[in-house]
């Protein structure tokens, strides 16, 4: 699965692709519009789109969680532990777009994971 080098998404993912021990799936998606930016997974099984759309489910049942309790609050950071895998989503500082990033949890060390996906998504 070939995704576009050179572009900013396509940076973000050769980026953490290239720092982020266990990676599987990356994907930046773009909220106002719910289409992916773009993906990849090294895993053939693994669809980075499907994971994507569905990553924007959660971040938007979320956002109305917040709103029902009334919380004058936003999302940081969510982690979604699976017995192989972590998978960490995060919005852009303007909630425009969407960091996907899916790991094998034998690999992955959380607080590398966010320090790379900060890292790579500040220019998006």
């Amino acid at each position: 699965m070939a995704y576009s080098k050179g572009t900013l998404a396509g940076d973000f993912i050769d980026g953490v692709l290239s720092e982020l021990n266990g990676a599987i799936a990356v994907g930046v998606v773009d909220m106002t519009e719910s289409l992916a930016m773009d993906t990849y997974s090294v895993r053939k099984e693994f669809d980075p789109d499907v994971a994507s759309a569905n990553m924007i489910e959660v971040i938007k049942a979320q956002q109305e969680t917040i709103k029902a309790l009334r919380l004058n609050d936003s999302i940081k950071d969510i982690f979604v532990t699976l017995d192989s895998q972590v998978h960490f989503l995060t919005l852009s500082k303007t909630g425009k777009a969407l960091f996907y990033v899916a790991a094998d949890s034998n690999g992955a060390n959380l607080s590398i994971m966010r320090s790379v996906i900060r890292k790579y998504a500040k220019g998006i």
